[in-house]
């Protein structure tokens, strides 16, 4: 039996677009012990996948951090892993190559220097991110789907399926992200006009963005807000809805793994030629500033199920 490590820090969506990846891998090892190695914040969303045998955490502490530093070095350096694929191709992750393989040859699947299968052409910085896995992974003879899988994450929410064809809004983004953050007005007004077509609204997000959801709902008392779900939920609820409008954000990327229709929202950070969600409908809305979207922009173009 094999010893595996999968690098994979973060952010959520990477993670969530990165499933269809980690399903090729514990095919093409279904005998081996498969360690996972993520950022402990999103403990709450891969703790459930079946796809690893065991998660290792790393806080990715600040690098004068020299204690937490030997902690997860000594952590891996122990395992003498066989087989190393490096998701995350960092710098942080050129230093684990290196004491990993001090005492213990492995072999090593990334874009670092040192790995052997090494995959870094020039233009690496303009091809979509999941295509340099691919790619990447090629080299070391690994078939891989790239689709998402979150059949994983079930949940009976009937009781909160609204009676009616709906809409769900996800207007949230990164607490230190807000510049990706369509106006909550604008989502307001959004829905206001939705409904009049005959939909219900749900709206969806966490703390971090509860002023906008609340003035969300101002604009109307029939709006379902299912704030503080856990991403089980909002999956279940994204395979019912007949669409969703949204930020530039994690949840967003659980809608487009379930094939739910987006329709996406972003100013000029974001750069959809290299990540987007997995979805087959996907209308993208896209404006140097995101306040400068208009309302009947998106009215006009909204990704819905036939």
């Amino acid at each position: 039996m094999k010893k595996i490590l999968i690098i994979k820090h973060g952010a959520l969506g990477d993670l969530i677009q990165t499933t269809g990846v980690f399903k090729s891998i514990r095919k093409a090892h279904q005998d081996d012990n498969i360690t996972l190695l993520v950022d402990k914040k999103f403990d709450f969303f891969i703790k459930q996948a079946p796809f690893f045998d065991q998660i290792f955490y790393d806080t990715r502490s600040s690098f004068f951090r020299i204690d937490m530093w030997i902690k997860i070095i000594t952590k891996l350096t122990k395992e003498k892993f066989d087989i190393v694929y490096d998701l995350q191709n960092s710098d942080r992750t050129s230093i684990y190559n290196f004491f990993i393989n001090i005492n213990n040859s492995c072999m090593w699947s990334g874009n670092r220097k040192g790995g052997q299968f090494k995959y870094h052409p020039d233009n690496f910085e303009d091809i979509p991110v999941l295509d340099r896995l691919l790619h990447q992974l090629k080299l070391i003879g690994l078939e891989v789907n790239l689709s998402p899988d979150l059949t994983w994450m079930n949940k009976d929410i009937s009781e909160f399926i609204p009676k009616n064809r709906f809409i769900i809004l996800i207007p949230g983004s990164s607490v230190h992200l807000k510049h990706k953050r369509w106006p909550s007005k604008n989502f307001g007004e959004l829905a206001v006009r939705i409904e009049k077509k005959g939909y219900e609204i749900v709206v969806v997000g966490t703390d971090d963005e509860r002023q906008e959801i609340e003035k969300i709902k101002c604009y109307s008392p029939n709006i379902h807000d299912y704030s503080n779900k856990d991403l089980s939920f909002l999956a279940a609820l994204c395979r019912k809805s007949s669409g969703v409008v949204a930020n530039d954000t994690g949840p967003t990327f659980i809608a487009g793994a379930v094939d739910c229709p987006i329709t996406w929202l972003l100013s000029h950070h974001t750069n959809p030629d290299l990540v987007k969600p997995q979805c087959k409908n996907l209308k993208i809305i896209k404006k140097q500033d995101i306040s400068d979207i208009l309302v009947d922009e998106v009215e006009n173009n909204l990704a819905l199920r036939d």
